[in-house]
C-alpha cells in the first residue's frame, strides 16, 4: 500500500460541557488532538483513586472529561505516561492533581 498523503493523527469532536468537573462549560465544539488530553484524578478516604482524560477548553478554561471508551488505548497510556513523567518530576501544570 502507498500513502498518497499522511492524515494530521488522531482527533475527537468534544463539547466543552465541564462534564465531571462541576459541569458549567460554554458548549464549543472543539476539536480535541491527542497532545490535549491529561489524566486527572480523584481519591476517596478508603484509598481508592478513580483516573479520568480530561482536556480543558480554550475559549472558557473549563476543564471536561472524555468517556473512557472514545479514546484509543495508545492516547490512554500517552495520557497517564505524561502524568507519570510529571509526577516524578515533582512539578505540575496547574491542571493535574
Amino acid at each position: 500500500m502507498k500513502v498518497l498523503e499522511k492524515g494530521p493523527g488522531w482527533s475527537l469532536k468534544q463539547r466543552c460541557t465541564g462534564k465531571g468537573n462541576g459541569d458549567g462549560g460554554c458548549e464549543s465544539l472543539l476539536q480535541v488532538e491527542e497532545g490535549d488530553i491529561y489524566v486527572t484524578s480523584r481519591s476517596y478516604y478508603d484509598g481508592d483513586t478513580d483516573y479520568y482524560y480530561t482536556f480543558r477548553c480554550p475559549v472558557c478554561g473549563k476543564e471536561t472529561d472524555i468517556p473512557e471508551k472514545d479514546l484509543p488505548s495508545s492516547i490512554k497510556r500517552e495520557a497517564m505516561e505524561n502524568k507519570r513523567k510529571i509526577l516524578t518530576r515533582g512539578g505540575s501544570y496547574g491542571y493535574i492533581d
